[in-house]
């Protein structure tokens, strides 16, 4: 008989498969855990590699006792069936409000794709590299100061309540005295910034040579140094919207520079408008051409269009 004061079981007292229940999980070494009788157990977990575990991974049994899963591997993610992914058609169903542009195809490469737009002695025209053969649409202010080239791309509207990603190849051709905006919901170089909602790479050579970030909010909208000089080589810009993050930010990549964050006048709702998801534009200021080439651009994105929602 034991004594009233005695306890039965104690935090001391060691776990077996007699204590155990379905829903408890279980670590130990892989050689301990290798000698139970698993159909005890849901889950265990293996604190070293031995006797077929590997450490610090999670395996899920079977009722049979023997058949394990190793939640922790990582197998290939083909996306060809339910054992590498699900298939891929499912997942783009389950976002569907997922677009891709690429426009990097040679039609995409041609001014009559896109809404252009002048000003003073501005002119657009396309252009094919006489040395790689790559093609171009080259936007050109020409020779009075002040005046213009815009192409913009219409297309479904983006949803700014949700991360996306821009890059554009772009070259300056000379890179003094000039203006251009390249991004998302840009305004014309040529027009005063305006609060409409935005995120785009920026140049004013009137303040620096260096490439900026705006972002725009539909109420407000700013404009930060990067630090990082503009030169006449070619150039990637990628940025990266992301809305969702529980502090809203977007990210600017020039070449292979260090990301530049952003986090204040970040657009988090609304969408583009419908003539203008992506902007290439520039202008001189001086009397002399400074003409911007693009080579293409891409955008990941999701619309809020109703028709196209689940």
């Amino acid at each position: 008989m034991v004594a009233p004061d005695v306890p039965l079981c104690d935090d001391s007292t060691q776990q077996d498969s007699t204590r155990q229940n379905l829903v408890g999980v279980l670590r130990n070494t892989g050689t301990y855990l290798n000698t139970l009788t698993k159909s005890n157990f849901t889950i265990v977990v293996a604190n070293d590699t031995s006797a077929g575990y590997t450490k610090d991974h999670v395996y899920l049994f079977a009722q049979d006792g023997t058949t394990k899963i190793d939640l922790s591997a990582i197998g290939a993610h083909t996306h060809v069936d339910s054992n590498t992914g699900g298939p891929y058609l499912d997942i783009l169903g389950a976002n569907n409000g997922n677009l891709d542009l690429l426009l990097t195809k040679t039609d995409d490469l041609k001014k009559a794709q896109w809404i252009e737009t002048v000003t003073g002695t501005g002119t657009i025209e396309d252009k094919t590299d006489g040395t790689t053969g790559e093609r171009s649409i080259r936007l050109r202010p020409n020779g009075t100061s002040g005046s213009g080239a815009t192409i913009s791309y219409p297309h479904l509207k983006l949803d700014f309540s949700s991360n996306a990603y821009y890059t554009a190849k772009l070259q300056i051709e000379t890179a003094s005295s000039l203006a251009l905006h390249s991004g998302v919901g840009a305004d014309d170089v040529t027009a005063a910034d305006s609060n409409t909602r935005k995120f785009n790479a920026e140049v004013c050579t009137a303040t620096n040579t260096n490439w900026f970030l705006r972002t725009a909010t539909g109420s407000a909208n700013s404009s930060s140094d990067t630090g990082i000089a503009i030169t006449a080589n070619r150039v990637s810009i990628v940025i990266k919207h992301l809305a969702e993050l529980g502090t809203p930010e977007t990210d600017l990549y020039v070449d292979s520079a260090s990301v530049f964050q952003k986090t204040s006048n970040i657009p988090t709702s609304g969408a583009t408008a419908d003539i203008n998801l992506i902007k290439h534009s520039i202008k001189n200021s001086t009397g002399a051409d400074r003409p911007l080439l693009m080579y293409g651009c891409r955008l990941s994105y999701f619309v809020s269009d109703a028709w196209i929602q689940p």
